[in-house]
């Protein structure tokens, strides 16, 4: 049941929105580069998707808590699986029997609504129940210490604080899945009356993450007076033309609707990874027939959308541009829905006006900073993610305000010349060492920097990336990807550290008393390896890989944790339901026909 819920966790909560790289040298030369800190201006962290609960309040104000003891939230989604499966089983069951729908398309499509209680809006985009969305007007040292802690963990960027302050940074906590325009107000709000009066500040600097990037696009849209008060922007995946994966679900494009391998091999292995659990799934998908089941999460989809994002302005904010017109007239055409089309034609218009208006914005003197991550499929429910650019969330020329990508696996060509749209300085140069990336065409082409290979939902575990995005906020002589770029080229690979991040620590806990010195040697000498890595900010992912996996082997011949590596029972199963799942899937392509 846990990992049911966990994976519904992470399906829904993508339908609302959430190899190495060639690189210019092997290794970092040594840098004369001297950074020149700003330790003056406040710095306000706009957090992505997922990365500030709200919380469901009774009739007195109070967080309520449900039958497990904790505290109910409307983000992340608290799903209530009981009323998912008993809304939906009885009519699965029949449907399994009589090889037909037996109402189960209108069951699953009423479960959307039964699983989600908490997120439950009028035709208006008001919450039905009382939602509270914490934002703390307060700067981080002054938070409460288990706020601080949760913070952190969503965003690690504790080296902020070590350069300015933390009495200079302010974590701005809005609704994930709430109004883009009353979001952006807050946001006014908190600029003005709060971070400048507390800090005595005449300017601020903001870092919009990923979610939080339609709010800067809505914000420069709406109080271009706010632009003198602004010194910095870093954008960090930003949504800017949303996410594909939004647009499709508001079209119909689901790529499992369409190609029978993405829905019977790759969705739950994407979800689930290459485990037993996953492959077992994709044999008992088999049991209804094709069209039944199409037709059911056709109703499931339906429902997700209708529930969470017709009525929710900051999720049709992730819907690009290319989509809007169809989705709009899918989901927004009827009177009873007009408010909630206005707002979101408003937030259009201001997507329409944002080059011109991040253009204003630097001519004021701002200046403005990109983080892209590229080279990761789309989630496998986009109809075209198996050739889409992305970074598994965010197809990367929403992330990158328009740079060229080549389709995944391939380049540009090698007779390939760059654009030159936004920079067409001869001594520059913007391609990407891979060739798959043409920077000039995006909007900041001298100050964005490329993480190939990177994840969205996993950035906070690449310390690189965070490093470059604390030093774009704080360092007076970071100007652009020439300022530093031995120890940050303009294309970089990724790495993750957040599995050795855990082996130190409970390294750190362990008795060591009865450990033998040379398994304390292999555990010490693995631990300096990594912290070795750690120093080179041009990143070698192969190197971390086999490091990580050598302190890994370490910590378990020590007896410290536990195998790292998947049991041998685990491969074996893993291994056999592969091949049935292979097999079934064969038989029924080969000789069952699609009922």
């Amino acid at each position: 049941m846990k990992t049911l819920k966990k994976s519904l966790c992470l399906l829904l909560s993508v339908v609302m929105i959430m190899g190495s790289c060639l690189i210019f040298s092997s290794a970092a030369e040594e840098s004369t580069y001297v950074a020149d800190y700003d330790t003056e201006t406040p710095v306000i962290l706009v957090h992505g998707m997922s990365q500030n609960n709200t919380y469901v309040l009774d009739e007195n104000g109070e967080r309520v808590k449900g039958s497990d003891g904790n505290l109910d939230t409307g983000w992340p989604l608290d799903i209530d699986i009981t009323a998912l499966i008993k809304t939906a089983i009885g009519p699965l069951l029949k449907a399994i029997i009589t090889r037909q729908d037996a109402g189960l398309a209108d069951a699953l499509y009423q479960a959307a609504f039964d699983a989600l209680p908490n997120i439950h809006k009028d035709n208006n985009g008001n919450y039905l129940k009382n939602i509270e969305v914490p934002c703390y007007e307060m700067p981080m040292s002054e938070l409460p210490a288990d706020v601080k802690e949760e913070y952190y963990k969503f965003l690690p960027v504790q080296e902020l604080g070590e350069i300015v302050g933390e009495d200079k940074v302010y974590y701005f906590g809005y609704d994930s899945i709430g109004d883009v325009h009353k979001e952006t107000e807050k946001l006014h709000h908190y600029i003005h009356d709060v971070v400048m009066p507390q800090t005595g500040a005449t300017k601020v600097k903001l870092c919009h993450i990923s979610l939080g990037g339609t709010i800067a696009i809505d914000y420069l849209e709406k109080y271009p007076e706010d632009y003198e008060l602004i010194k910095k922007i870093v954008f960090v995946e930003p949504a800017l033309d949303g996410s594909d994966i939004i647009g499709d679900i508001l079209v119909g494009n689901i790529s499992v609707f369409y190609d029978n391998e993405d829905l019977y091999e790759n969705l739950m292995v994407t979800l689930l990874g290459e485990t037993p659990v996953a492959y077992l799934v994709n044999m008992v998908l088999r049991i209804l027939p094709e069209t039944v089941l199409k037709g059911a999460l056709r109703s499931l989809v339906k429902g997700v959308a209708e529930v969470a994002i017709r009525p929710t302005t900051i999720l049709w904010a992730l819907c690009p541009d290319d989509y809007y017109e169809e989705a709009r007239a899918i989901w927004l055409e009827d009177e009873e829905f007009s408010k909630i089309a206005a707002e979101v034609d408003e937030f259009m218009q201001a997507r329409a006006n944002f080059k011109d208006n991040l253009f204003a914005l630097r001519d004021s003197g701002c200046q403005l900073y990109d983080v892209v991550c590229y080279d990761v499929p789309l989630f496998p429910l986009c109809k075209d993610y198996k050739t889409t650019n992305a970074d598994r969330v965010i197809h990367a020329a929403s992330t990158s305000i328009g740079a060229t990508f080549a389709d995944l696996g391939t380049t540009l060509g090698e007779d390939y010349v760059a654009a030159g749209t936004y920079c067409n300085d001869p001594t520059h140069n913007h391609l990407s060492p891979d060739g798959v990336v043409d920077a000039t065409t995006g909007l900041l082409p001298c100050t964005s920097w490329y993480f190939k290979g990177q994840a969205h939902e996993l950035l906070p575990q690449n310390d690189v990336a965070l490093k470059l995005s604390i030093r774009l906020m704080t360092d007076n002589n970071m100007v652009d990807v020439y300022s530093n770029p031995e120890a940050y080229p303009q294309f970089n690979s990724y790495r993750l550290n957040g599995n050795v991040n855990l082996y130190r620590e409970q390294w750190a806990t362990a008795d060591k008393s009865l450990l033998s010195q040379s398994k304390i040697d292999a555990v010490e000498a693995a631990i300096a390896k990594v912290e070795a890595l750690e120093n080179e900010t041009v990143i070698d992912n192969a190197a971390w890989v086999a490091a990580e996996a050598e302190l890994g082997d370490a910590l378990y011949a020590a007896g410290v944790i536990e195998n790292p590596n998947a049991s041998i029972i685990e491969e074996i199963l893993t291994f056999i339901l592969k091949a049935g799942n292979e097999a079934v899937n064969y038989a029924f392509d080969k000789f069952i026909t699609a009922e």
